[in-house]
């Protein structure tokens, strides 16, 4: 594997190991200091935030990043062009979710806090584009120092705001000003790469853009689906006992998925401008997945007991199963990328909008009568399933767009 390759993969994988570290510190120390219902209303305002977040963006920071990718030159222009579409839908969002915070039936601490956080859309939304723009030019060292800056804001400063004795919509606005600081410093550092942001009219791009945005967005949400939704129908089917058995395997799931994730990221921009991979990724992937999988299915019950105490044991046949679904999401990632840079997110669409629909349909069948290791189970045939279909479409393609 290139050796840029491989670095750019270890610092995003580190990246996505980090920022679940520092969040637990945040909920740590806001449990410990507002309580129970303090961590309520941070946790709920941020499942608000990853909502309408995942909206804002548009699926644009795809497009920046493949199309940069190919012409290095146009990448400000891209650029400039997806922050001023994503940067009107955000405003729209934040205004939608603070409109939220006033008509939901919150108490007024927790629409507060739904008010302060809807401020962090627009940075939100800033933050992906700036990451695509860096992945376009396969830097992810700026990446990681922009991550830094703001999570010394959200984590550090948010500390520091609770033991001064400040409340939850301070801790809040310190999240906010990070991602703020955060968006400063990419334009920064991108300046410094030779990418310049740009007001000048030039509707030719930002045309382009808007419209291939719907596909990049719908594929992103159908995507987002497709992996949570099994959770969803568990807490409407069987209970919470069998939703906290569930979300326990698959929190180790979200770790074994994160080499591969990043890898794929790394990846991206190389297929894009068609540069094939040195060596075969798919080997790769199944390198980095399956003797993981291997391993935690060895050892399920003890990892249980190790990471969630006592009384998890019933959960070691749902993480004996889900985790394998980890070699062909690594798959997956991979060949959505190769349709998405051979200019084919239309049929990648297709293919999640229709897992989507046959996961929910055998999610509806099993998880009545197996519960949590029937959702399991649906998981990890889906995810073959899912494969199975893109490496279909994709070897009728004519070479190179058929990078397997």
């Amino acid at each position: 594997m290139n050796r840029r390759v491989t670095a750019n993969a270890a610092v995003l994988a580190a990246l996505r190991l980090g920022a679940p570290l520092c969040s637990l510190a945040m909920v740590a120390s806001i449990s410990r200091a507002l309580g129970s219902e303090g961590l309520g209303r941070y946790s709920l305002a941020y499942a608000y935030l990853g909502v309408f977040g995942l909206l804002g963006p548009l699926g644009l920071p795809t497009l920046v990043t493949r199309e940069g990718a190919r012409d290095p030159a146009s990448l400000g222009r891209l650029l400039s062009s997806g922050l001023a579409i994503g940067g009107a839908a955000s405003i729209l969002l934040t205004a939608a979710m603070a409109a939220m915070s006033a008509f939901l039936d919150h108490d007024a601490a927790t629409a507060r806090a739904l008010l302060v956080l809807s401020a962090a859309l627009l940075p939100s939304t800033g933050l992906a584009c700036f990451e695509a723009a860096f992945l376009a030019l396969e830097r992810t060292a700026p990446i990681a120092v922009s991550a830094v800056v703001e999570n010394a804001f959200k984590v550090a400063g948010g500390m520091a705001l609770l033991r001064a004795g400040y409340g939850l919509e301070a801790v809040l606005a310190a999240a906010v000003a990070g991602r703020a600081a955060a968006c400063a410093l990419s334009i920064a550092l991108l300046r410094g790469l030779g990418v310049q942001l740009t007001a000048r009219a030039d509707f030719a791009v930002p045309r382009r853009l808007a419209r291939a945005a719907p596909v990049f967005a719908l594929s992103g949400v159908c995507a987002a689906l497709y992996w949570r939704i099994d959770l969803l129908l568990l807490a409407r089917l069987r209970g919470l006992a069998e939703v906290g058995h569930y979300s326990a395997a698959y929190r180790i799931l979200d770790l074994a998925i994160l080499a591969p994730q990043s890898l794929c990221h790394s990846l991206f921009p190389r297929l894009a401008s068609g540069r094939a991979p040195d060596t075969d990724p798919l080997r790769w992937l199944f390198l980095l997945t399956a003797p993981v999988a291997a391993a935690v299915t060895a050892t399920a019950g003890p990892l249980l007991r190790l990471l969630y105490g006592p009384g998890f044991e019933p959960a070691s046949p749902v993480l004996s199963v889900l985790i394998w679904t980890a070699l062909p999401y690594a798959w997956n990632r991979y060949y959505a990328c190769v349709l998405v840079a051979a200019g084919r997110q239309r049929a990648d669409l297709a293919i999640n909008a229709s897992l989507l629909a046959v996961t929910v349909l055998l999610n509806l069948a099993f998880i009545p009568r197996f519960g949590a290791t029937g959702a399991a189970v649906v998981t990890l045939a889906t995810a073959l399933l899912y494969g199975a279909a893109q490496r279909a479409y994709l070897q009728r393609l004519p070479a190179p767009a058929a990078a397997l």
